[in-house]
């Protein structure tokens, strides 16, 4: 028998985000230097495809499984929250010092104001740092 929900059940945070890639090997390294991610221990759902690397944030748990894309156009997309607006700005400068291109922060106003800063990877896949300011 299965329960009937009459609230929509909450979310713990963010698990992991899957991309496909032209050089996983590649991708892996920028990864690891540009966001600091190492090579996860954790447990990732299994998609059936049997190339791919699992990394992650040892502090915030977040993991990224790359895989190769077999030819295919690489895709995929992935947005991040950071804490506060002043972090959106340190890591824009760490991106600079590491050569990598971003949008810069932007603010965005309206009825629920947030900022954020787009860069890309190596296969030219939007990521997104975000913070809603509440």
């Amino acid at each position: 028998m299965t329960a009937t929900a009459v609230e929509r059940p909450g979310f713990t945070g963010f698990h992991h985000f899957a991309s496909t890639v032209s050089d996983i090997s590649r991708s892996a390294a920028w990864y690891e230097r540009v966001l600091g991610l190492t090579p996860a221990s954790t447990l990732c759902p299994d998609d059936g495809t049997t190339d791919g690397v699992l990394l992650s944030d040892p502090e915030s748990g977040i993991a990224i499984r790359l895989h190769g894309a077999g030819g295919a156009e690489p895709r995929g997309h992935a947005a991040l929250s950071v804490s506060s607006r002043a972090q959106l700005d340190t890591w824009a400068g760490w991106f600079d010092g590491l050569g990598v291109l971003h949008s810069g922060v932007v603010d965005v106003g309206g009825p629920e104001p947030y900022a954020y800063l787009v860069f890309r990877d190596p296969d030219d896949l939007p990521l997104v740092l975000v913070h809603v300011v509440e």
